[in-house]
């Protein structure tokens, strides 16, 4: 009865090495897709709007266009893989959320607070962007760049032909 248990062990813990190998792959390709994400918004606010003039709302605002984005390329896929990548991608975000917000000196009490509202935001312009999606075959966000305060009204256009070159460079591989 020893050998039965030590032949039946040793299939469950292959199967779960594989199962955390897949894991940790999605793991590391959310991370590498969130580590893009960051560097496109800030090559776009460093390189496209400048960054003198912008406050934590307007860099919160390209942010969140970015990252959607990559969203809705990975809600394109279809896949299990690329929901759970998507979720990582949230909930790395939220850590972000987090962390930034305790740099700020938030405390512990008040912290949840602060990041629910950005959650909720983000979701909220999840919602717009998943409609213009939906709604237009072409991207064309101007009208939703035009509710961002800091953004250069006189460069909207340009801004939104420049998110639109962007979001058709974002490659999600298989």
């Amino acid at each position: 009865s020893v050998t039965g248990v030590q032949t039946c062990a040793l299939p469950i813990f292959m199967f779960f090495k594989y199962f955390n190998l897949k894991k940790n792959n999605l793991n590391d390709q959310s991370l590498t897709f969130y580590k893009e994400i960051v560097n496109h918004s800030n090559f776009f606010i460093k390189n496209q709007i400048g960054d003198e003039n912008l406050n934590f709302n307007d860099v919160f605002e390209i942010f969140t266009i970015v990252t959607i984005f990559y969203l809705k390329k990975l809600k394109d896929k279809n896949t299990t893989d690329s929901k759970i990548i998507s979720q990582e991608i949230i909930d790395s975000f939220v850590r972000d959320l987090d962390q930034h917000f305790r740099e700020q000196g938030i405390g512990d009490m008040s912290i949840g607070k602060y990041v629910k509202k950005y959650v909720k935001k983000f979701y909220y312009r999840l919602q717009i962007l998943d409609a213009v999606f939906e709604k237009n075959k072409e991207l064309d966000i101007s009208e939703y760049l035009n509710k961002i305060d800091n953004l250069p009204k006189q460069n909207i256009d340009q801004i939104s032909s420049n998110l639109k070159e962007l979001y058709n460079r974002i490659l999600i591989e298989n």
